[in-house]
């Protein structure tokens, strides 16, 4: 996420804090998976998400605690109303990466799968991201410090696209859309197959055989 990045070097004052900030970002990963439950769209090199991202001030660290709760129950409310079966784990000190104090995963039904499945996570990172980004504020009484870094996953479009297709189709193929996607989707309530099967056709490129297509060129 380049949220962190956005701030960094910044100092903030203490009335600008908690500073609660979301955008939507192209996401990469070097490693795909060979699990046959990991196949699919479940676990690819790219994808689109929208995260959660905020700064609060280290006072007491109740505030990142207190931001951490907030973004976990919006989590819990976008999947309740997407009228998904959802658990959520608090995650193991092993489990953690080097910038967590505390993480929390959410996992959604995939009955395709048969399995539970990670839809978002939720990290109080305190103040490992800060120090490296030089992020801080200054304090009631003037005093320079860091700020406490929290962020969460509210749509990870890939695994909720499967969570919502495999929880909701019927035995015609039809997948029935929730009642909280219909204002964003106008007329749209239900997602029924192509009256024909989809036909893919490759074509190559006749100036491609054995030679290298300079980076723009049509493939």
């Amino acid at each position: 996420m380049s949220l962190g990045g956005y701030l960094m070097g910044r100092q903030l004052e203490a009335h600008q804090l908690p500073l609660k900030l979301a955008a939507v970002s192209r996401c990469y990963r070097a490693e795909s998976s060979g699990q046959a439950e990991e196949r699919g769209i479940y676990r690819v090199h790219a994808f689109t998400k929208v995260e959660m991202f905020g700064a609060t001030a280290a006072d007491t660290g109740q505030e990142s605690r207190d931001l951490f709760s907030e973004m976990m129950l919006l989590q819990k409310d976008l999947y309740s109303k997407l009228g998904l079966h959802f658990q959520v784990l608090d995650m193991p000190l092993h489990d953690l990466g080097a910038p967590a104090y505390t993480k929390t995963d959410m996992e959604a039904w995939m009955p395709g799968r048969g399995i539970y499945g990670e839809i978002s996570s939720a990290s109080n990172c305190t103040d490992y991201q800060s120090a490296r980004l030089n992020i801080t504020y200054r304090d009631a009484e003037g005093r320079e410090r860091l700020v406490h870094t929290v962020n969460g996953t509210a749509c990870a479009v890939p695994r909720l696209v499967i969570a919502l297709c495999e929880n909701f189709q019927d035995s015609e193929g039809n997948i029935s859309l929730p009642a909280a996607l219909h204002p964003h989707l106008p007329g749209a309530s239900k997602i029924q197959p192509p009256n024909s099967p989809c036909r893919i056709t490759w074509i190559r490129n006749k100036a491609f055989q054995g030679t290298i297509v300079p980076a723009g060129a049509g493939m």
